[in-house]
């Protein structure tokens, strides 16, 4: 099947990572395949932009393709200081939800400055510093930040518990933010504003490119919004359900399901 699409965003963990560092080398083939037919590939992560900047140079993407991070709260050049754009979360809906988790005894990360601050660094804090790579600055009580605008914030909890804890977290401030659910122990808590399907089409507008030119790739409900959006949605074969039911394709195979789908389109 040949195509038409001219820009896929493509999540990491989950979709093409899959033990937080490794990527398997068919997707990694496949990935240059459409590169080289002049296709942009733009990472589109939870993760910080320091983060996904590691998987540039890997993924041969050029530098001149913005990265979107922090679930499409922030779209940014590899090696720009500045972002292209950047939706943080209010400074008064930030400080509620510290407040909260200090109330309710949660784990959190609070993301300012492309800089990530924990209470005290826990078992919480090296999970997330051994999939994504990046150190914890420990600061102590987060409420020292009240009046920041962070550009997300994420609560950590037993992938167990994380179906309640997104339904309740969703009943308290849902009207007022996205909350979502990236990681299987990751709650997030962004700016409404910021999602993965806006950031995609913020960029695919900036690129002079419609809807049925875009592909996105992921996994986890984070990934829905750019899923629902792009012209043509794959979603892993473990995706949650409402992410594959929301996709036109779903691979048969879990690691190597981003080669599967770049293969059936691009063929």
């Amino acid at each position: 099947m040949s195509s038409d699409i001219q820009l896929i965003a493509i999540d990491l963990d989950g979709t093409l990572v899959h033990n937080a560092r490794e990527i398997p080398a068919r997707n990694l083939r496949a990935l240059r395949m459409v590169m080289d037919r002049g296709v942009t590939v733009a990472i589109a992560t939870g993760r910080m932009h320091s983060s996904a900047r590691d998987f540039v140079e890997r993924l041969g993407i050029p530098l001149t393709t913005p990265i979107i991070s922090y679930n499409g709260a922030m779209v940014r050049l590899p090696d720009a200081a500045e972002p292209m754009l950047h939706v943080p979360v209010p400074p008064d809906l930030a400080a509620r939800v510290v407040q909260h988790t200090v109330d309710e005894r949660l784990h959190l990360n609070y993301f300012l400055d492309d800089v990530l601050y924990v209470t005290h660094v826990d078992h919480w804090a090296r999970l997330y510093q051994s999939r994504a790579g990046n150190v914890p600055t420990p600061a102590g009580d987060l409420r020292r930040f009240h009046g920041q605008t962070p550009t997300k914030l994420l609560v950590a909890t037993p992938p167990a518990n994380a179906a309640a804890l997104l339904a309740r977290e969703q009943a308290l401030f849902g009207d007022q933010l996205y909350v979502t659910h990236s990681m299987p122990e990751y709650i997030e808590f962004l700016n409404p504003q910021a999602t993965k399907g806006g950031a995609l089409a913020w960029l695919a507008e900036q690129m002079g490119l419609p809807r049925e030119q875009t592909m996105a790739i992921g996994d986890m409900l984070n990934d829905l919004p750019m899923i629902q959006w792009a012209g043509t949605g794959v979603a892993m074969p473990r995706a949650v359900e409402a992410v594959r039911a929301a996709a036109d394709f779903v691979p048969a195979h879990e690691e190597e399901g981003v080669a599967e789908a770049l293969e059936k389109y691009f063929a």
